[in-house]
């Protein structure tokens, strides 16, 4: 990010170190999320999107001998509106979810510290989704660390049923499909499988430049529809979404950092993107890290983001009975979004107990509006410490 790049050319005229340190680095997070809207798919294209989401997360990392391991655990804590419209009971259970995440990662470097090998591995669980996934892969730079190639794999299992931990005789695990289509089985798929390969090239053009060139590719196949989103036809009929059983993805990001002085780095990407279903997107977007001091800094960022929409999408009422696949979910539709916010971090890079540093703390807060209506808005706070393990004389 941009305060790695600030930190890149501190470290450029940092003398070498004759100590080696292994720390414990400790992040915990607090995100909220929350939003409002008119056009829910659950039901059909029309009413409340109202959601928000909450919880925290804890980042663990250790230096081993030869490599890093990396722990992520978090909770989020959902509560929608639209979403208790599934079987029309107020206040249900289905109002409220929770998910539980947990991954980890391993990097070790080669011998002569030029190639990174990589493998992880996660898990994601939800009343009606449950998510297994796993990754592998290498990043090799030149003797001087001026260019650096990257490639990353990554494989998702995708179970959508509900109850996978909680279903009872009355309540068998399964799809969950809108109150009044029950009794039929919409789809005989229960599985979405994932595969993504994101390639990257990051060069050093001078002492204040960055770029970084990142291709990537994904395939989707099983069920790729939402089993409780309503779609409404013309002829006032009624049906569960159906979209086609696989979906290939491609898109392409250009990243720039430029450290223009007065300690202010500007970060931009410019990405593209396209699928089988019909989507393109374009997206440009802008974070600059203004240094106050050697302490504090402000982040303020922006993002503009367009796509046209999917061939498989309509509104409300709009869509053709005779249609092989329909959706009204306006994730899927024509639309513009404008992102904004800001940040503040303060590094203080001090000790408040023996061996324990405290690193950073920041806060950010950004503001989503989306052409269709859509307004979002997301508030973080990070603390980031460093517990000192081990120092030895080389």
């Amino acid at each position: 990010g941009s305060l790695a790049f600030l930190q890149f050319f501190a470290k450029a005229q940092e003398p070498p170190k004759t100590d080696k340190v292994r720390k414990t680095e400790v992040e915990a997070v607090y995100r909220h999320y929350f939003q409002d809207g008119n056009n829910s798919a659950i039901t059909g294209g029309i009413g409340t999107e109202k959601l928000s989401v909450y919880g925290p997360s804890f980042k663990y990392k250790e230096d081993l001998k030869n490599g890093t391991i990396a722990l992520n655990l978090g909770i989020d804590i959902i509560s929608s509106a639209s979403t208790d419209k599934i079987d029309f009971v107020p206040s249900s259970v289905s109002s409220h979810d929770i998910r539980y995440y947990f991954n980890g990662s391993y990097e070790r470097s080669l011998k002569n510290e030029q190639t990174t090998l990589l493998g992880g591995f996660g898990v994601s669980v939800e009343s009606d989704y449950n998510s297994l996934s796993g990754s592998i892969g290498i990043s090799t730079s030149d003797q001087r660390k001026l260019k650096t190639f990257s490639a990353e794999f990554r494989y998702f299992d995708d179970d959508l049923r509900w109850g996978l931990f909680n279903s009872t005789p009355s309540r068998p695990q399964g799809l969950i499909y809108p109150a009044e289509l029950r009794g039929i089985e919409w789809h005989d798929e229960f599985k979405r499988y994932s595969y993504n390969l994101k390639l990257g090239y990051q060069q050093v053009i001078d002492k204040r430049t960055i770029i970084g060139l990142y291709p990537e590719l994904a395939y989707q196949r099983g069920l790729l529809s939402t089993p409780f989103h309503r779609v409404y036809f013309s002829d006032q009929s009624l049906a569960v979404e159906n979209l086609p059983d696989n979906r290939f993805k491609g898109a392409l990001a250009l990243k720039l950092n430029r450290f223009i002085g007065g300690n202010v780095v500007l970060r931009n990407t410019i990405t593209g993107y396209a699928d089988s279903f019909g989507i393109m997107a374009f997206s440009i977007g802008n974070e600059t890290v203004i240094k106050l001091d050697p302490v504090w800094s402000v982040m303020p960022s922006i993002r503009l983001y367009a796509q046209n929409g999917a061939r498989y999408f309509a509104p409300y009422q709009q869509h053709d009975p005779a249609q092989t696949y329909y959706t009204s979910d306006y994730d899927l539709s024509e639309f513009t979004t404008i992102s904004a916010g800001f940040g503040i971090a303060y590094k203080p890079n001090r000790y408040i107990k023996e061996r324990l540093l405290l690193k950073q703390l920041m806060f950010r807060y950004s503001y989503l509006g989306r052409s269709n209506n859509l307004n979002g808005h997301s508030l973080s706070l990070v603390i980031q410490t460093d517990f000192i393990r081990k120092k030895k004389n080389e």
